[in-house]
């Protein structure tokens, strides 16, 4: 009986002393988080941006060192650049019209071959055309400065636009009588309608413009450049077709194909 007490004993004191242990831990003082005060952070001052002053522009007139060129140099100069660049396909035009059977490929590309030329070629390595160079002329805008080339390129292609819209009213007529092609004359009628709004809009603003006491077309008007006199350039001898393109004024000024507007106004008055 004695080692049977012991033994009870024994797990008596060993589940007192877990039940102690368990209590020291549920004694144990909860840690309170400290509440760290967080430093405000600087706000940053906003910089104020300091108004920018608007730089006045320039009032696009023409320099006064040019003068604006005359009727001759005007009616020459376009006479001419038409001829030069839209000769070629109206020859063309014409012989196919009249019912030749041929294979128009090669005539068609010599014929854009002098087009390409007055139309893209000279503009851009010169700022001038082949009417130019005759009459002696060129364009200049505000700053004195040729403007860019495609401003001669827009206004060599009011002649097309003008050609062509004929043409395809033409067409576009004869065509709308019958009705198995009554559809292709209503579109060519439209587009031939649309081709001369163009030539009609250069037409107002240029009568708008005139009034305005300004002498430009629409384009000139767009570019912000005026149709003046040129001096002979100095070519020197390294370039031989660009001398031969400046000889041409020479005989152009023979012609009476050159000269300023003053100068018309002198005739006008000595008449």
């Amino acid at each position: 009986m004695g080692l049977l007490e012991k033994a009870g004993k024994k797990k008596d004191d060993d589940v007192s002393k877990k039940a102690a242990t368990k209590a020291k831990k549920a004694a144990k003082p909860v840690k309170t988080a400290k509440a760290k005060a967080k430093a405000p952070k600087p706000v940053k001052e906003k910089k104020t941006r300091e108004p920018r002053e608007r730089k006045e522009r320039a009032p696009r007139v023409m320099p006064d060192e040019f003068q604006l060129a005359g009727r001759a140099a005007k009616g020459a100069r376009r006479l001419v650049d038409f001829i030069v660049t839209y000769a070629g396909i109206l020859a063309l035009l014409g012989y196919t019209a009249i019912g030749s059977n041929f294979n128009p490929t090669l005539l068609l590309l010599g014929a854009l071959v002098p087009l390409t030329l007055n139309m893209i070629i000279l503009p851009m390595k010169t700022n001038r055309t082949v009417g130019m160079f005759l009459t002696r002329s060129r364009f200049v805008n505000s700053k004195g400065n040729h403007p860019h080339w495609t401003h001669q390129f827009l206004s060599n292609l009011t002649g097309f636009f003008l050609l062509a819209g004929l043409a395809l009213l033409l067409m576009g007529g004869g065509s709308i009588t019958d009705d198995t092609t009554k559809s292709a004359g209503t579109q060519f009628l439209i587009i031939g309608a649309l081709f001369l709004l163009i030539p009609l809009a250069d037409y107002v603003v240029t009568k708008l413009r005139k009034a305005n006491g300004e002498n430009q077309n629409m384009y000139d008007a767009i570019y912000g450049c005026w149709y003046v006199v040129a001096e002979r350039a100095d070519t020197g001898e390294s370039s031989r077709w660009m001398s031969r393109l400046e000889s041409l004024g020479d005989w152009g000024e023979k012609k009476g194909w050159s000269g300023s507007a003053d100068d018309d106004e002198d005739a006008e008055s000595n008449d």
